[in-house]
């Protein structure tokens, strides 16, 4: 406690203020010093000319008595009149001497030479000029020997009576110019005292002040530019100090911020680049995995690049050909392709349900939300745990290979129904066509070798042989159709080009036929497996359009319902359709509706409202479903 108050003390004693207080003081004691010796010069010098102006008069009067009583022995004054002159002349005189400025003048210097000059002054007066004076004064006749002895006897006195009188001017001249000097000395003495007081203050106020401003100012100029290295020099107990000592502190604290924002900036620069690469990653992967089929090296392309990016030692992959199967296929980053060595994927400690996993290993499961395909096992290598982005990133990565393998196994199976689907309409078109027809054809090579066997006539083996052809030749045909049927391949980008390419080729193939399309659905988009079956529908239904309805015009309408079906309309303005249809168009229809009903919909033949055939197929989208 005692050194913080004597340090407040010092600091006190040392500030600016009272560094520039105390001369600034000083200067005005100085000036009041000055100021009040002046006025004191000044009012003890007051009376001194007034003095020395009296103390002519007096000469001079003392010069006029002299006169007077001369001029008494001459005869041109009388003695009652001189009388009476020299009284008031003594009167005068002696107020002068004891009553003006000189008696004061005197009577206050300390100047021994001024009283001793007054007093022999006073004294002459007195001891020889006044007894003189008052027996002329006596009013007595004198003779006029007597009046000339009297007024020899003055002027005898009057030499040295005039003499003592100047020498107090002298006297008091001397004195007023000591006093005059002294003021002089007085105002150089504060003159001199003012001007080391002034080189003082420049030299304290250089010191103190300048010189560390102009290092705040050098100081200030660095921290603008962002260097907050340089550091002021001064250390003193005062403002100024106090305030370089803060810019400096202030400086290292800016400086330590500033590295902390700048490492700051650099971690979100690295985050940021991170979170680019990761970006970008993820876009890669993502056009990997949309393009084609997911194969080996795509996935060995996948976890390289997750390795390097997220900076794992050890990534391994293991995935199934087969939803929910136990038996896997090892995949590793490029450079690390080795067989496993466990060999027993079921009780494999990567498992994510294996239980054997410790601090730093984890696994990732590649699932959606019905099948299982397999996992993605991550070791640090220093049973470190994964930060939050890498979690993050091998999340994202992990259901991306879920999504587009889910995809592709469900594309497969949707591929296997089809051909599934496609195989059963072969066999049932085989069955309904050329299988009927190839067994027609057996009975009549039958009924032919029986013929031949009991040597029938020639006209009854013709016949059968004519049957036999035309058999031949319907089944021809049927096989033709099928194979048209079976050769279809949708090449267009969407429903409308494929159906567009389709009214063409109609109507290139008839002269005399107009085949037109009026496209209405808008956007509804339809499954590939939809688009083959309405295409296969429609082709079917203007073949035969164009085989028998011996009309000028085909016309196919495409609308949506109010349901969010869609509705397809081939109607032409031919002779109409027979009572009944499928003995005509032989197995066309019945496979129409086959196709109908694997897209979950109707297929109406009907006669058109102003005559012709109208075929009518509605069905609603898997989309909409």
């Amino acid at each position: 406690m005692a050194t913080t108050l004597a340090g407040r003390k010092l600091r006190f004693a040392q500030s600016i203020a009272i560094q520039v207080l105390i001369p600034v003081v000083v200067i005005g004691l100085l000036a009041l010093t000055s100021m009040l010796v002046s006025l004191l010069v000044t009012l003890n010098t007051q009376h001194d000319a007034e003095a020395i102006n009296i103390a002519g008069s007096m000469r001079m009067q003392s010069y006029r008595i002299a006169v007077q009583i001369q001029q008494s022995v001459q005869g041109s004054v009388s003695m009652s009149q001189l009388g009476d002159l020299l009284a008031e002349e003594q009167r005068t005189f002696s107020e002068k001497l004891y009553q003006s400025s000189i008696a004061r003048v005197a009577g206050q210097s300390t100047e021994e030479n001024l009283k001793h000059a007054y007093n022999h002054v006073v004294d002459n007066w007195e001891s020889h000029m006044v007894p003189v004076l008052m027996s002329l004064m006596s009013g007595q006749s004198l003779s006029k020997e007597m009046l000339s002895t009297a007024s020899q006897n003055y002027l005898t006195h009057v030499t040295e009576h005039v003499r003592d009188i100047d020498q107090l001017v002298l006297s008091i001249q001397q004195n007023t110019e000591d006093k005059i000097e002294l003021l002089g000395m007085y105002e150089g003495l504060g003159i001199f005292l003012s001007f080391l007081v002034l080189v003082y203050i420049v030299m304290r106020a250089d010191q103190n002040l300048v010189r560390p401003l102009k290092d705040l100012v050098r100081a200030a100029e660095h921290t603008s530019v962002g260097d907050f290295s340089y550091r002021t020099y001064y250390e003193g107990v005062n403002e100024i100090g106090l305030l370089c000592s803060t810019f400096n502190d202030m400086s290292a604290s800016l400086a330590r911020h500033y590295r902390k924002l700048e490492d700051m900036v650099d971690e979100k620069t690295s985050q940021l680049k991170r979170s680019n690469q990761m970006l970008d990653f993820l876009y890669t992967t993502t056009q990997r995995l949309s393009e084609g089929i997911v194969s080996r090296e795509k996935i060995t392309d996948i976890i390289t690049d997750l390795k390097r990016l997220t900076g794992i030692p050890q990534l391994s992959l293991c995935l199934t050909n087969e939803a929910n199967a136990d038996t896997y296929d090892l995949i590793l980053p490029a450079g690390e392709q080795h067989d496993c060595l466990i060999r027993d994927c079921v009780n494999c400690f990567m498992r994510p349900d294996s239980g054997h996993q410790t601090k730093g290993e984890l696994s990732f499961l590649i699932e959606d939300s019905n099948d299982k395909f397999g996992f993605l096992y991550v070791n640090t290598g220093c049973h470190l745990e994964l930060e939050s982005w890498q979690v993050r990133l091998i999340d994202a990565v992990v259901e991306h290979l879920a999504s587009a393998m889910a995809l592709q196994y469900r594309e497969g199976l949707n591929r296997r129904l089809m051909l599934f689907e496609e195989r059963s309409i072969i066999a049932r078109e085989l069955h309904d066509s050329l299988a009927q027809s190839l067994s027609y054809m057996k009975m009549q090579v039958a009924r032919l070798m029986r013929l031949f066997d009991r040597q029938a006539p020639e006209e009854q083996v013709r016949e059968g042989l004519a049957d036999l052809q035309q058999g031949l030749n319907a089944a021809y045909k049927h096989l033709r159709e099928l194979l048209t049927t079976f050769r279809l391949k949708l090449d267009a980008p969407s429903l409308y080009h494929a159906l567009k390419a389709t009214v063409d080729e109609f109507d290139r193939q008839s002269e005399n036929l107009d085949v037109l399309l009026d496209y209405g659905l808008g956007h509804c988009p339809l499954s590939p497996n939809e688009d083959i079956h309405v295409l296969q529908i429609i082709r079917e239904a203007m073949t035969n359009a164009l085989k028998h309805s011996q009309g000028k015009r085909i016309e196919l309408r495409c609308e949506r319902g109010a349901d969010n079906s869609a509705i397809f309309r081939v109607i032409d303005n031919g002779i109409g359709i027979t009572a009944n249809p499928q003995k005509e168009y032989h197995y066309g229809l019945s496979t129409m509706e086959e196709r109908a009903a694997l897209l979950h919909g109707t297929l109406d033949i009907r006669a058109g409202e102003v005559g012709g055939t109208e075929v009518v197929l509605s069905f609603v989208p898997e989309v909409f479903s």
